[in-house]
């Protein structure tokens, strides 16, 4: 493995930023020494610097765009990091998945990923993170391959105004112990068809807006401009499910936007009114949440859990589909609309574990919707209040003796063929009024359960 550079961050980009990718194009040579991008991990996305197309906001996710030159490839140097999953993911010009026609994904999960010699992958065995691991984004990639990720499509096609040979590389995280920035990056080489090799440092202040400002960056950044403010297709288009109601949308849909191809969606619209709540009762499926307060590397897999990470988020039916943040201005606080496995308080029925999400305007916050008393309480959005709102169940890696994920939903599925592949674990949902939850709890919310 190559000479590790402590301490390489990416700098953090808010959504605002990517309206400043403007001035003079910069000549940049090809695969020579500082090839584009000119540096590495140009952006850091979470649900703080760029809230759109409904995130998660356990995940972060660090992006670099890159030009694949004939015979190029990109080396990926770095260590298993303290955090509960991780994923390296390479997507082509308009920012969706692919598999080669020999079968070989884009994305590759921390388990998949082998160790450098002399060192442990904490995701396969029972060990300490910081072990080495190497990485490669091949021209060539084959399935008999370790560790290997194609560096383009099969086909590699122009989007709009962006080349062919345009992808991203994206290393994504969720749940890091420390934060974000406790996340040690990978270092990136490029290596040119006669071998030879350009190691890019960790895009900063001054290298940022020069990568950003060549004429291929000026580009990337208003590609990326224009699909954050809303350029996905909405997830049932004109024709969604009755409200209240969970579905799975079409995989055209949820590959539109840099997805995580470990994860799979069930999603609920409602449109939120005064003085109510709708109460969400799920069976929980197990998963780590409890290992090392849910921050830390497990072994994968392991049929003693259902899934590697569970979560509940209430986002902005409209673009640009953020998740539900609330600001308070007289504190500068935000209240989000997510709640992660590892934050979610549960209860036990004979011996089956639920648990249930309270949905609520902050003002219509219902007194006895308490962690203290069982419930898991989201906000509705409070800068879109006339805005219809999606709830999104996300579950991630099933276990292969766990049938009853999300994952075994076909996609499009109606409520009806999601109810039927879920089974238990398929979401109840109920819409009542504050005064009835305070009086009756949960309970009310549903007259008519058994």
């Amino acid at each position: 493995m190559k000479a590790w550079i402590a301490g390489a961050t990416a700098g953090v980009m808010a959504l605002g930023t990517l309206a400043a990718a403007a001035g003079s194009a910069i000549a940049v040579p090809p695969v020579q020494a500082k090839p584009f991008p000119v540096c590495s991990w140009w952006t850091e996305t979470t649900a703080t610097t760029m809230n759109v197309a409904f995130p998660d906001t356990a995940a972060t996710y660090w992006t670099t765009p890159f030009l694949a030159q004939p015979g190029m490839s990109i080396q990926v140097d770095g260590r298993y990091p303290q955090t509960r999953f991780m994923s390296f993911t390479v997507y082509d010009n308009a920012g969706g998945t692919f598999t080669l026609d020999n079968g070989v994904p884009s994305q590759i999960d921390d388990y998949e990923i082998d160790p450098d010699e002399g060192s442990l992958n904490p995701w396969q065995v029972s060990a300490p993170s910081g072990g080495e691991f190497t990485v490669t984004l091949s021209p060539d990639a084959s399935p008999d391959d370790t560790n290997t990720l194609p560096i383009l499509p099969s086909d590699p096609q122009p989007s709009g105004n962006l080349p062919a040979n345009l992808g991203y590389l994206v290393m994504r995280v969720y749940l890091p112990q420390g934060g974000p920035s406790a996340v040690e990056m990978p270092v990136l080489t490029i290596v040119s068809s006669d071998g030879q090799e350009s190691t890019l440092s960790a895009c900063n202040k001054k290298t940022r807006p020069v990568a950003q400002k060549t004429k291929t960056g000026i580009k990337v950044m208003q590609a990326l401009k224009r699909m954050a403010s809303g350029g996905l297709p909405a997830p049932c288009g004109t024709s969604c499910p009755p409200s209240l109601s969970f579905f799975r949308a079409s995989a055209a849909t949820t590959n539109a936007f840099f997805p995580n191809t470990a994860n799979a969606y069930a999603s609920m619209l409602f449109t939120p009114t005064d003085d109510s709540v709708v109460v969400i009762r799920m069976r929980v499926p197990s998963s780590p949440s409890s290992v090392g307060g849910g921050t830390s590397p497990v072994p994968w897999p392991d049929d003693a859990y259902d899934l590697r990470y569970w979560s509940v988020c209430n986002n902005v039916y409209a673009k640009p589909y953020p998740v539900v943040a609330n600001r308070n201005p007289r504190t500068g606080s935000t209240v989000y609309g997510c709640v992660a496995d590892n934050a979610a308080v549960t209860t036990t029925v004979d011996g089956v574990e639920y648990a249930t999400i309270v949905i609520s305007s902050p003002a219509d916050k219902p007194r006895n919707a308490t962690k203290f008393n069982g419930y898991n309480w989201l906000p509705t959005s409070i800068a879109y209040p006339k805005a219809v709102e999606m709830v999104a169940v996300r579950n991630m890696l099933p276990s292969a003796g766990f049938s009853s994920a999300v994952q075994d939903v076909p996609q499009p599925a109606t409520a009806a063929q999601a109810q039927d592949a879920m089974g238990t674990y398929y979401p109840e949902t109920s819409s009542c009024s504050v005064a009835a939850f305070e009086s009756g709890g949960a309970a009310a919310c549903f007259p008519n359960a058994g």
